[in-house]
């Protein structure tokens, strides 16, 4: 399996996963915390549900995060894929989406040793702190996020017939409209989101489908 067939795989199926993992598998194994909390209530309630659950929050969190790191990389190949007018462009979505990277590694190491500090029942207070500075690394990244995508569909509408047309404009409306959007509309935030992972999919089955083709 070569470079280009490996980040197809990695689009198409690494945030079909962990949109599965998160949204469905995760609630329905481990449940969901009390609703109507907020703050140190919040955080406390969702430590305080895993801390009974053994091995299994990591089993589920992990493979999720490994699924996000993925879809990062494959979006950041993606980019600098693009060779001709939109190389510039598709090459700064890159170095945003290598930067990104790192914000769903440390997060998921701050979360665990709070898992593990609320679990041993030690520092409680502390692991709670530890658990909302997990959260909060993560508050900045839907910008960047969306500034990647917007910046990617831009390289890919400039450079015609590298994907389908409507892929890269899909890519630049949905960034744009995320930039702002993502953190101040809330759940309709989220839903933009979405919408960016639906067009990196979109890419990947494109991308996909043409390799299988050369054979």
């Amino acid at each position: 399996m070569n470079t280009r067939a490996l980040n197809s795989l990695m689009l198409t199926v690494c945030p079909v996963l962990m949109i599965l993992i998160w949204m469905l598998l995760e609630p329905l194994i481990l449940g969901d915390i009390e609703s109507g909390l907020e703050g140190r209530a919040q955080v406390a309630a969702y430590l305080e549900l895993n801390s009974g659950k053994g091995a299994l929050p990591y089993l589920i969190n992990v493979p999720a995060t490994f699924c996000l790191v993925a879809t990062m990389l494959g979006i950041a190949y993606l980019g600098r894929s693009l060779q001709g007018s939109g190389a510039a462009f598709g090459s700064l979505s890159a170095a945003i989406f290598t930067v990104l990277i790192a914000i769903p590694i440390i997060g998921m190491g701050l979360s665990v040793s709070a898992m593990e500090m609320f679990g041993d029942g030690v520092h409680i207070e502390t692991a709670i702190t530890l658990d909302i500075i997990a959260e909060s690394v993560f508050s900045g990244m839907p910008v960047f996020w969306a500034l990647g995508i917007a910046l990617l569909g831009l390289g890919l509408v400039m450079e015609k017939g590298f994907l389908p047309i409507w892929i890269g404009g899909l890519m630049l409306v949905s960034g744009l409209v995320g930039i702002p959007g993502v953190l101040a509309l809330g759940e309709a935030g989220f839903i933009i989101w979405l919408i960016t992972l639906v067009a990196a999919v979109a890419s990947g089955v494109v991308l996909f489908m043409r390799r299988a083709q050369e054979y």
